[in-house]
């Protein structure tokens, strides 16, 4: 009788279990978002030939502003470290932005420093802010969309960015890099707005790591340049007033 009952239920949900198998949807294709991440991951390690690299950066621009640009408002600029202001930017009046011989292709063996590094009231090096002995609060520069995040680090890993994110801003064309990051607040595909949260400040990465860095934010923007992903010298964008 068991058995009966057994071949019953079997013959009954048989033809459910194919009609659910012709109507299950199709695997969603990966986003713009998640190829960007995936590609800058390759970039980053060596192990996509530059050409290959340009071709896809310029297709996967093209996707970005196409989903993008309508969704995005245009706000004026957040400094990226919230509660600081122009004095943290390192170097003299913006020395320590040094963009020559910098390539983007050329991954985490790059050279030049095509950015500015923003300190924090560190004084014991612990990644914590001494004023609010917590991590600083990183937000976002400009409005755009999260197109690649790098949620962990250890050392001794050779990755000079440690855990960082990249945003890309339609309004201006440019994406924009936070790296030397304790914690990420965002994910590829969330869009923010300028000054929106979106990491804690931490000491990660090759050169961050070690004690005689002090704990910074490691700030650039590259102008997308068709393909060319230029630097860009955020210096009088980072010295505006008004900023949240």
């Amino acid at each position: 009788m068991k058995l009966l009952q057994v071949g019953m239920l079997k013959s009954f949900l048989l033809p459910i279990l194919l009609l659910h198998s012709l109507v299950r949807p199709a695997a969603a294709t990966a986003s713009a978002c998640d190829e960007w991440d995936l590609l800058q991951r390759e970039i980053r390690d060596g192990t996509i030939v530059s050409d290959q690299a340009f071709g896809k950066i310029v297709e996967l621009d093209g996707r970005l502003r196409k989903e993008y640009s309508e969704k995005i408002d245009d706000r004026p600029f957040s400094f990226p470290v919230k509660g600081y202001g122009p004095d943290c930017i390192g170097g003299s009046e913006g020395s320590g932005y040094q963009p020559e011989g910098y390539d983007f292709y050329d991954g985490n063996r790059h050279r030049g420093h095509p950015a500015h590094d923003l300190f924090i009231n560190d004084p014991e090096e612990t990644g914590f802010d001494a004023s609010t002995d917590y991590p600083a609060e990183i937000v976002a520069f400009s409005s755009g969309v999260v197109v690649a995040v790098n949620r962990s680090w250890e050392y001794p890993s050779q990755v000079r960015g440690g855990i960082y994110i990249w945003i890309f801003s339609p309004a201006d064309q440019r994406y924009c890099y936070y790296a030397h990051l304790a914690r990420t607040l965002v994910a590829p595909g969330d869009v923010v707005k300028a000054g929106d949260p979106i990491g804690l400040l931490g000491r990660s990465g090759k050169n961050a790591w070690p004690k005689r860095s002090p704990t910074h934010l490691h700030f650039m923007c590259l102008s997308f340049d068709e393909g060319r992903m230029t630097p860009v010298n955020t210096y009088p964008e980072l010295r505006q007033p008004g900023g949240d």
